[in-house]
């Protein structure tokens, strides 16, 4: 089954919508002179790819068109009549056209098979500030507030972590390893040591550090696990990116705080999505990664939790 992305559908919505208003306003005697002109007959070249990293895309289309362009496994796109894409992985990409031209629409797709890692992608980039060249493990930042939520992303006016937290009641906490590669596959391996902190909805639920042994079976997607993860730049509410963890039971500090609320029975969501507030390399060694969620569904009463995470390799 063929999957169109937004500006796609919006394309064919407008040009059915234009043909349903001329016909509509023309008399039956008028409709024998209307031409729509002929039909598109989609085409591009690619120019690039194999040991390049970048490609060129070129609409060949036979009549003068509107293209937009989507790589299908990065959803990348692009619009106009030449387009520029770089990847960072080696692998076979699908690239497709769709077109729309006065006499209608039509759609093309080729593959490009790139044969090399970009080697300089991890340089400058977030994706290699959060993965490194090869894998990046970070932790909570053993500090008070490295956990903390108010009204507002990076504001702990309602509540913060204590700095006894570290190594006293939610020591399980602070020595969860979150771990990204920097591979094709985007790999994000949670590591929670077989302990966690209860709050007052996982395991025993006594406010305490328990081990993953008593998590109920709904619960331990919950525990450590091997997921995926992507990078989305330019966006956020810092304008810094977000952060993507993806599969049933992914999630970066409290597993109840999701895009779509709080949940604790079990994790009902296959993805959050986590704000970039602030990434900085620390004179003392170590990067720094800030990431903020907002958990309410109410528009005018923002709840942020704000997460601090420092790197230990």
């Amino acid at each position: 089954m063929k999957r169109y992305h937004l500006p796609y559908f919006l394309v064919a919505l407008l040009f059915i919508g234009m043909l349903a208003v001329l016909l509509t306003n023309c008399r039956p005697d008028d409709l024998k002179d209307i031409t729509l002109g002929a039909p598109p007959k989609a085409s591009f070249q690619i120019i690039g790819g194999g040991d390049q990293n970048t490609i060129t895309l070129v609409n060949t289309t036979s009549v003068p068109s509107i293209p937009y362009w989507t790589v299908e496994e990065t959803q990348q796109t692009a619009e106009g009549d030449s387009a520029h894409f770089r990847f960072t992985f080696a692998g076979t990409y699908t690239i497709k056209l769709l077109v729309a031209a006065h006499g209608g629409l039509d759609s093309a797709e080729q593959k490009v098979t790139i044969n090399h890692n970009d080697t300089t992608a991890c340089q400058n980039s977030v994706l290699g500030f959060i993965a490194g060249c090869t894998s990046k493990t970070w932790q909570f930042a053993p500090e008070a507030y490295a956990y903390k939520v108010g009204p507002n992303p990076d504001d702990g006016s309602w509540w913060g972590n204590p700095a006894s937290d570290v190594t006293g009641a939610r020591i399980c906490d602070f020595n969860d390893t979150y771990t990204f590669y920097f591979d094709a596959n985007g790999t994000f391996v949670y590591d929670n040591k077989g302990d966690f902190y209860t709050e007052d909805y996982l395991g025993k639920a006594n406010w305490s550090c328990d081990v993953n042994a008593d998590l109920p079976p709904a619960q331990k997607p919950w525990a450590s696990g091997t997921f995926r993860f992507q990078v989305i730049e330019g966006t956020g509410v810092a304008k810094k990116g977000q952060l993507k963890v993806i599969g049933l039971g992914a999630h970066i500090g409290l597993a109840k705080v999701t895009n779509q609320g709080e949940t604790k029975t079990a994790p009902v969501v296959n993805s959050i999505t986590y704000d970039i507030l602030d990434m900085y390399h620390d004179p003392a060694g170590f990067d720094v990664l800030k990431l903020g969620i907002n958990d309410s569904q109410d528009p005018n009463n923002p709840v942020w939790w704000t997460y601090t995470l420092r790197s230990v390799n």
